[in-house]
């Protein structure tokens, strides 16, 4: 498949670029996932690199144990093996997993390198790409660490609603973004059920806005109190 059909299913890629050199062009495979396929599997040797046109893919790190964390997730336009690849490694350091049906166009890795030295404009986009998610987690790095199970689980749960609401995420979900055990997290908002700072209906994680103005209000007080972990409510 060439580039300008790419850019008909994905108009959006042309703000990464309007063409490919001829001699780089026609090498694209196009390939469509369901939901909850694996695209490329952690520690797997990185045979090609891949552009999402379509759908959301979720980024996941499976430890040794059998816990899965989530890195984070992205929408189309994204790239498959980019960092392995800009990082000169031969296998890849994550599990992609598709969240809805996904459209991705793969290429070697030599293909997609040459086009990358040879179209600086477009190398420059991707790097933007791989920039702006790596200044996420920098400016979140640390997080985990050095705040409590419920600081983070409750700024979890009001950013997730953006207010009041129903959370209508699993606790395995909740357990795989946060990072932390599945029964930690039922555990600490059994806490929170008990203290009146959320609601349990039908298994869910519900606020109102009197629950969000409690939550809200513990939150500000950790923040200006607490350096080491210790929440108001324990």
């Amino acid at each position: 498949m060439d580039y300008q059909s790419l850019l008909k299913i994905a108009p959006s890629l042309g703000e990464y670029a309007s063409s490919i050199a001829p001699e780089l062009d026609g090498f694209f495979s196009l390939q469509r996932y369901s939901p909850h396929s694996v695209i490329h599997q952690k520690d797997s040797p990185l045979e090609k690199v891949g552009i999402l046109l379509e759908g959301t893919f979720r980024v996941i790190n499976e430890m040794e144990n059998g816990n899965v964390f989530m890195i984070e997730t992205n929408d189309a336009i994204s790239f498959i093996g980019e960092v392995t690849l800009l990082a000169e490694r031969k296998t890849t350091s994550v599990t992609i997993e598709t969240v809805t049906e996904c459209t991705v166009a793969f290429l070697s890795p030599s293909i997609f390198d040459r086009w990358l030295n040879s179209d600086i404009h477009f190398f420059r986009k991707v790097a933007t790409h791989v920039a702006q998610k790596l200044y996420y987690a920098s400016y979140h790095r640390g997080e985990r660490q050095y705040y409590s199970t419920k600081f983070l689980l409750l700024s979890y749960i009001l950013n997730s609603l953006g207010g009041q609401g129903i959370l209508n995420k699993t606790r395995k979900t909740i357990s795989e973004e946060l990072g932390v055990s599945e029964k930690t997290i039922n555990r600490t908002i059994m806490q929170f059920a008990e203290i009146d700072l959320v609601e349990i209906k039908k298994g869910k994680i519900a606020i109102d806005s009197i629950h969000l103005d409690k939550c809200k209000s513990f939150l500000e007080h950790y923040i200006g109190q607490s350096r080491n972990g210790y929440m108001p409510f324990e």
